[in-house]
């Protein structure tokens, strides 16, 4: 007997659960405590059933039953628990209840009564085809999945088609992958709605805001790469489609449909990073995109008509397409189609620059609503939410207001337009501004506010431009900062433009750098939120670029009296204000020579931490433990613990640190004993923390420490890493996992966990992404692979072969750094490890490392994989073209690296003994001058 004929709903069990989700979603009473006994259900499979017959019921099956609201809200909520229970349970449900959810979901998507129901319905059906494949749904008899939704729903109207676009747009989210260049034909099927006139006008805009979501969506995957995935491959091939479409609706005003008008200046946004895919194209669909793209933009931002709520959204976005258009330009250097786009735009300057000019001062409405939280006293609160987060986006309606479009969003896209217009052309942009600043900058303090904050945004790309004046504005903005009689407004602007110049001021001659530090330090102790930020940004901005320049010795002379000030502030900053103090305490920490300066330092946040720690913990006890409503956590103390850490990376103190990290690690013991989820920021910051001070205790009271705990820290991030969907909590559990194992060895992880996690891990970097996502597991696999593969060859093989496989030498930008971090990892591996050297992609390590920047990380990395190939002749012979072009990256630089040189030289060494042919004909088809360079380098001659 099967499970369907074991089980079915009784009209006792559907009360029982209908009462169950009146408690978690209906009714807002004791949630805490109804969210548990709902997760007792959660493996169940007569609960899964149970589910699956309520969100399929039309009506309430239990005749006479007293709701709490309507039954839509009941069906709803059933139908997302049944998803987040397919979700987390997956298998232990049973092939019977997850074809029961099947059946079920699939008879509401061929007969939806609302949208939200269909939208929940399509999020199971992805779910279910995640957790089988899609065949899986043809092969039990069920449906044959894609013609159910591009043929059988897809052309039937209304709901039904509703929940086909759903569908589509959940599966190529969640499923990119499985659905590869098939997002072409998709994308191009679903726009066929778009430009069809018999398409009713909401499912006309809800296919359009599938294929933005979705063309959105991927700018998460990694396009710093010359070998696109399949569905980065079917996105450029359907790029000039959508484009073509947003063209055409622009032509046709969008049938004077705001809203839509808005969504398609956000998609031409997108479509920028795509137009190198679908140029060129033939002159008259050029000069649409012109005309559509740019022109008919510049003149909505220039335009007085008034469209009522939809004014600033709208504005906003064509200022944004402006930005990206100028930016891309000068990205790629003005080459290629886009330097046509830009033609429009110097040429319209003399209307689209005071258009933009009008919307940078602020009303006073916006600085009265500033001033109203601006004291430094008040804290910015947020209270906890608890709900079922359905996630995806809706398209079924306009959700671009929920950016909290309003008149400070608007003022900032002015500004980065202003300041795209400057880098890109200062000299013929610098005319129209200049007049605009002077009206200004005498007038009222509304006005001159706005003059001030122009001058900050066009300082770098028309320098050139206000060389000759700067000094004299620079002293002007000095006294307005210093004066006591400017107001908020004017002070903070000032300080801001000050600091986009300190380039300019590291290179000057006299006192004008340590004048304007004097100016920044003077108002850190200010009342004002907005001056304190201000001024501590400022701040931190002067040691990045004194670093990024190498005139860190220009600021010593403010170090004195901006330690005291750090000091004196360290009470009274709290929140995001006070995260910036610390993280001028931590520049300051690590460039001070005087051991005064730093001691005070050191003993200030030590002794503040002591204030903090009990606001954090009794704002915990209030939350997690009394269920006090309406309360936050406070975790300031987070912020106070990285300067302690910090302090003690310079000073080492195991006792204090230790101390600190046992605190640490018996409040994230509590909150996963909790099962807090809500949030995600206090358990990343927790083991972040717990990070940080590994760091800094020494490896013998750790491993005494850990021998008594018998690892249970790790156990609480290994149970993090597997147990919650949260991106950045999976980060910060791989963190600290492999700070542990760095810190302490084997031993920091309980018998049993090892194998466990290398399987784990294998898994999880196939279904990785983002790049530094996959950055970070290689890193912690390496290192296991090193101290366990003695232990686990197998499970050790298998992670390391996953981490390999992340490797790719097409990588450019960022992206290339991230990679080359990556071979490094996998080359200490090897160093640890030798044999594994055939399955390490050697050829691949050595294109990556060919291409990177010559540092210590490369130098080491180097050294090993050399080793490593020195040991396998035969590989070290089959890749010799790319071990070559590794050591000519080299250059000169190996000597300054120890033991580079050398090791460079024994390769060499071994090619001239063993194939001293091939060798001669790598070396003759170099430029001579490079030829040269590596023989008398390395001694060949």
């Amino acid at each position: 007997m099967n499970f369907e004929e074991l089980y079915r709903p009784t009209p006792g069990d559907v009360q029982s659960v209908v009462r169950l989700l009146h408690d978690n979603g209906v009714s807002v009473q004791n949630s805490k405590k109804a969210y548990a006994e709902l997760q007792q259900y959660q493996a169940n499979p007569s609960f899964c059933v149970l589910l699956s017959y309520v969100f399929g019921a039309e009506a309430c099956p239990v005749e006479g039953l007293q709701l709490g609201g309507s039954w839509i809200q009941y069906r709803r909520l059933a139908g997302i628990t049944l998803k987040n229970n397919l979700e987390k349970s997956k298998y232990a449900l049973g092939l019977g209840a997850v074809k029961e959810a099947a059946r079920c979901t699939l008879s509401v998507l061929r007969n939806p009564s609302d949208a939200r129901i269909a939208r929940v319905a399509a999020q199971i059906v992805v779910k279910i085809t995640a957790l089988t494949s899609f065949g899986w749904w043809q092969e039990c008899g069920i449906v044959d999945l894609p013609n159910l939704l591009l043929d059988e729903l897809f052309g039937a109207g209304d709901l039904r088609t509703l929940s086909a676009l759903y569908t589509l747009q959940y599966l190529m989210e969640d499923l990119p992958k499985e659905v590869g260049a098939a997002s072409k034909d998709i994308i191009d099927r679903v726009l066929t709605l778009v430009l069809n006139q018999h398409t009713e006008a909401n499912l006309q805009k809800a296919a359009f805001r599938m294929c933005f979501n979705i063309y959105e969506q991927a700018e998460q995957l990694d396009w710093n790469v010359e070998g696109l995935s399949p569905l980065q491959t079917g996105l450029t091939a359907a790029s000039g489609t959508f484009a073509g479409v947003c063209t055409t609706l622009l032509e046709q005003g969008c049938g004077g449909d705001i809203p839509l008008l808005i969504q398609v200046l956000r998609s031409c946004v997108l479509m920028l990073e795509y137009l190198d895919y679908f140029t060129p194209m033939n002159a008259d669909e050029m000069t649409r995109l012109i005309d559509w793209w740019i022109r008919h933009t510049i003149d909505i931002v220039s335009s007085r008509v008034d469209v009522g709520e939809y004014n600033l959204p709208l504005k906003t976005i064509a200022m944004d397409l402006l930005t990206a258009a100028l930016k891309l330009y000068d990205r790629v250097g003005g080459n290629g189609p886009i330097s046509l786009l830009m033609e429009p735009i110097l040429m319209m300057l003399s209307g689209l620059v005071p258009a933009l000019v009008n919307c940078v001062p602020m009303s006073t409405e916006e600085m009265d609503v500033i001033l109203s939280n601006d004291d430094y006293r008040m804290r910015d609160v947020t209270a906890v939410n608890y709900h079922l987060n359905e996630g995806n986006k809706d398209i079924s309606e306009d959700m671009f207001m929920e950016d909290d479009c309003g008149a400070a969003t608007l003022r900032a896209s002015a500004l980065r337009c202003i300041d795209a217009l400057c880098i890109s052309s200062g000299k013929e942009t610098f005319p129209h501004l200049i007049e605009q600043i002077r009206v200004l900058w005498s007038a009222d303090r509304q006005l001159k506010e706005a003059a001030i904050v122009l001058f900050g945004t066009i300082a770098n790309g028309c320098y050139t431009e206000i060389e000759l004046t700067v000094s004299g504005i620079v002293r002007q903005l000095i006294d307005t900062v210093l004066s006591d009689s400017e107001d908020i407004f004017v002070v903070s602007v000032a300080i801001w433009s000050l600091s986009r110049i300190l380039e300019w001021a590291c290179t000057s001659d006299g006192n004008i750098l340590s004048d304007i530090m004097a100016a920044f330090v003077s108002r850190m102790q200010s009342t004002s939120k907005r001056v304190q930020q201000a001024a501590v940004s400022a701040l931190n901005t002067a040691f990045v670029t004194g670093h990024d320049m190498g005139a860190t010795t220009n600021l010593v002379d403010s170090f004195p009296c901006l330690t005291e000030s750090i000091i004196a502030c360290l009470p009274i900053y709290c929140d995001g204000n006070l995260s910036l103090l610390c993280d001028l305490a931590l520049h300051l920490l690590a460039v001070a020579e005087d051991f005064q300066l730093t001691s005070r330092i050191g003993d200030a946040f030590k002794s503040n931490r002591m204030e903090r720690v009990k606001y954090f913990e009794a704002s915990y006890v209030a939350l997690y433990i009394s269920g006090v409503p309406n309360t936050h956590v406070d975790k300031d103390i987070f912020s106070i613990d990285r300067v302690v850490a910090g302090y003690l990376t310079r000073f080492p103190d195991s006792e204090t640190s230790f101390k600190i990290l046992g605190m640490w690690y018996a409040a994230l013991k509590d909150a996963v004993e909790r099962d807090i989820r809500d949030d995600e920021d206090l358990l990343c910051n927790m083991m972040l923390t717990c990070s940080n001070f590994l760091n800094v205790t020494s490896t013998a009271v750790l491993a005494e420490w850990i021998c008594q705990a018998q690892g249970s820290l790790a156990s609480l991030a290994f149970q993090l890493l597997v147990t919650l969907p949260k991106k950045s909590v999976k980060s910060a559990a791989v963190t600290l996992l492999h700070r542990l194992l760095k810190s302490i060895g084997k031993s920091a992880y309980p018998n049993g966990m090892g194998d466990t996690l290398l399987v784990t891990l294998a898994s999880s970097i196939r279904e990785v992404d983002l790049s530094f996502d996959k950055m970070e597991l290689v890193r912690l696999i390496t290192l296991m692979v090193e101290v366990y593969f003695s232990d686990f060859p197998q499970d050790a093989s298998m992670a390391f072969a996953a981490a390999v496989d992340a490797l790719r030498s097409d990588a450019y930008n960022d992206s290339r750094w991230l990679f080359s971090q990556m071979a490094y990892d996998i080359c200490h591996a090897l160093d640890a490890v030798p044999g594994l050297l055939a399955q390490s992609r050697p050829e691949e390590l050595a294109r990556i490392m060919a291409q990177a920047d010559n540092t210590c990380g490369k130098s080491v990395a180097t050294i090993h994989l050399i080793d490593a190939l020195l040991s396998a002749e035969e590989v070290a012979f089959a890749i010799l073209p790319d071990v070559m072009r590794l050591i000519y990256s080299w250059q000169q630089a190996a000597c300054n690296f120890p033991g580079t040189r050398e090791k460079l030289s024994s390769m060499l060494y071994f090619y001239s003994n063993k194939h001293s042919e091939q060798l001669r004909d790598h070396l003759s088809a170099l430029h001579p001058n490079l030829r040269e360079m590596i023989l008398s380098t390395y001694d060949m001659r």
